[in-house]
């Protein structure tokens, strides 16, 4: 697997939380933001500067407060970025709603 070099995230409506664990035994919050309103968001992080190297699973956790949500995460891993997006146009649940885990190597 490539290794990230970039986490890039440009939509937080209303929550957002990104973990890295590693081995089943450690994990390190990467950011946790919010924001509403479909107002943009711009946050980069270059993974190495925050994890040590090796195997992790990154963890996408979205919560919505009411109305409609997005979340929008891209990840360059050697190639162009690969964009992980989640949303409703319309009302959606109060809560937790979208996860996702990707792997990523740092």
């Amino acid at each position: 697997m490539a290794t990230t070099t970039l986490i890039h995230v440009t939509a937080t409506d209303n929550e957002l939380y990104l973990i890295a664990t590693k081995d089943g035994r450690q994990s390190a919050e990467i950011v946790h933001l919010s924001s509403g309103f479909n107002n943009p968001v711009e946050y980069k992080v270059i993974p190495q500067s925050i994890l040590e190297a090796g195997n992790y699973t990154l963890i996408i956790v979205g919560i919505n407060w009411g109305g409609p949500f997005q979340f929008t995460v891209a990840l360059t891993q050697g190639g162009p970025p690969v964009v992980i997006t989640s949303g409703a146009p319309t009302n959606g649940p109060v809560g937790v709603t979208f996860t996702k885990a990707v792997p990523m190597t740092v």
